[in-house]
């Protein structure tokens, strides 16, 4: 197998604006990447330059210590699984399953055997006589997997490579494809528009947005200590609560609680006098009946909008009011990142044991450690470990 180096890559798109700005990445030789973010170009941008159907304006690729930046796909000898699946239309299933791998000279009996466990593993015995018309789009997905992970390669591409299948079945696919690359140690760089999806089938991933990586990392370090504002907004389902945030000496003062500047906001505020504050909704907690430690937390006692149910918790929606001055600021901070970061409403994480009901007053707690500060003009994490 082999590591894949990108540096300083550079790609524009035929508009003028830039898919991929300046990006710096590594994937270790038998590591498997994720890679996420809101536009499906730039992800696709970063499959295509590496595997040479797209030369960058700027930067080099590497795969080990080789430059192949300028190199044709077919020297490259990397793997791709695209999203329009690319089958043979005259070939049937089982002969585009072999294809790419008997031109390269595969040995014969190594091939037939690893046909003939894809083809289990993925659901495709029963129809290896059939061309892809055929098949149905979940089916011509899952040959198209199939025929990379039949054939050897320095590197393997995904391309959103799960869609297609339904949501019952997906996971069994993702976690097949995944244990096949893992288990013969193959680099991998899996590109997915699904958040949960890239937390689950890779050790580390990429958050590339307007071009640009925002942060490498595991998905336990995105989540727990995310790079920027976007990171944190774009992570998590419901994403972090995002609120505006005004020094007024030793407090912050924010549309729903006052919070107090000690001396690790204090030195990550420095002389800033606008941040925004980030709070996890699992970090809200419902001391309305005096059960949570309130010592040294954030409190306020606010109304409930709206409960949303999801089996073994519930989400409160507590609203509060924003000035239409600041909701300008807030709309130019969300025109810069291109992404809806801001609400007028928090969503807080309460129990299903604790009845919560819409006009209900409540009273929370925020464990002060867990408050997060974001510069407004550069979206950086303040407070980051």
């Amino acid at each position: 197998m082999s590591s894949l180096h990108l540096r300083g890559v550079t790609v524009t798109a035929p508009a003028g604006h830039r898919l991929l700005d300046a990006i710096d990445l590594d994937v270790a030789d038998g590591e498997a990447l994720a890679v996420i973010g809101p536009s499906a170009a730039s992800r696709t941008a970063l499959l295509r330059t590496v595997v040479g159907l797209q030369e960058p304006d700027e930067g080099t690729v590497l795969i080990d210590e080789d430059d192949v930046t300028v190199q044709p796909p077919r020297r490259r000898d990397v793997a791709m699984v695209f999203a329009d699946h690319a089958l043979h239309p005259r070939r049937d299933v089982l002969d585009n399953l072999t294809f790419a791998a008997t031109l390269r000279r595969h040995d014969r009996a190594e091939l037939a055997e690893a046909v003939e466990q894809v083809s289990v593993d993925l659901a495709l015995q029963d129809v290896l006589r059939l061309r892809p018309h055929r098949l149905g789009p979940d089916q011509q997905q899952r040959v198209a997997m199939g025929r990379s992970l039949v054939r050897d390669a320095r590197l393997w591409l995904f391309d959103d490579p799960f869609s297609a299948q339904s949501e019952r079945v997906r996971p069994h696919v993702r976690s097949v494809v995944m244990a096949w690359q893992a288990e013969r140690g193959r680099t991998s760089l899996v590109a997915t528009s699904s958040v949960d999806e890239a937390l689950s089938l890779a050790a580390r991933v990429a958050v590339l947005h307007q071009g640009r990586i925002r942060q490498v990392g595991t998905p336990q370090e995105l989540y727990d200590d995310p790079a920027d504002m976007f990171v944190a907004g774009y992570l998590g389902a419901p994403p972090m609560n995002l609120l505006p945030a005004f020094r007024d000496g030793e407090q912050l003062v924010t549309p729903l609680a006052t919070i107090h500047v000690d001396d690790r906001l204090g030195a990550a505020m420095g002389d800033r006098s606008v941040v925004i504050a980030g709070i996890r909704p699992e970090h809200c907690h419902d001391a309305t009946r005096g059960s949570v430690d309130v010592t040294g937390g954030v409190e306020f006692t606010t109304r409930v909008d709206d409960v949303e149910w999801r089996a073994r918790s519930q989400y409160a929606y507590l609203g509060f009011d924003t000035d239409p001055a600041l909701a300008e600021v807030l709309d130019e901070v969300e025109e810069m990142f291109a992404f809806d970061l801001f609400q007028d409403f928090l969503v807080a994480q309460v129990p299903t044991e604790v009845a919560v009901q819409p006009g209900q007053s409540i009273h929370v707690v925020v464990p002060h450690d867990r408050v997060v500060l974001f510069d407004p003009d550069t979206g950086e994490n303040l407070t980051r470990r």
